[in-house]
């Protein structure tokens, strides 16, 4: 297989938000646009992120009658969030994700601001189209 860079590969026009935002507003967003994941930012440096995943474990904890007395989203995403650069290879994104279990990594650049997003869609077309 023939390595390739992040950037080559990587997802543009990230949807983002600040930690401050509703639970409710980020949901909206990723139904409207079909997304798996946003990226929560604080001056455009990633600071956490809400996935599929976290969401599940919100509607879960819900379910069983857990009543949330703060609803903005910094209370239900991941952080710190595992980013990668841009500069980064294939190879070392892969042994990230599969160590971490995740399938979304935001992209920094070398003031860690975000640039991109690296999903495991974005990945398995990499290999693909590196064979």
């Amino acid at each position: 297989m023939e390595d390739i860079r992040v950037e080559e590969i990587m997802s543009h026009g990230v949807v983002t938000c600040g930690p401050d935002e509703p639970l409710l507003e980020v949901v909206k967003q990723l139904a409207l646009k079909k997304f798996s994941c946003l990226v929560i930012v604080e001056n455009n440096i990633p600071v956490g992120i809400v996935t599929e995943r976290d969401l599940v474990e919100v509607l879960f904890d819900t379910l069983q009658g857990v009543i949330w007395d703060e609803l903005a989203i910094q209370k239900f995403m991941s952080s710190p969030v595992i980013t990668v650069t841009e500069d980064m290879m294939l190879h070392e994104v892969l042994t990230l994700s599969h160590k971490n279990k995740i399938r979304h990594m935001p992209v920094v650049n070398f003031i860690g601001e975000l640039v991109g997003l690296l999903t495991q869609t974005d990945i398995v077309t990499g290999c693909y189209e590196s064979t």
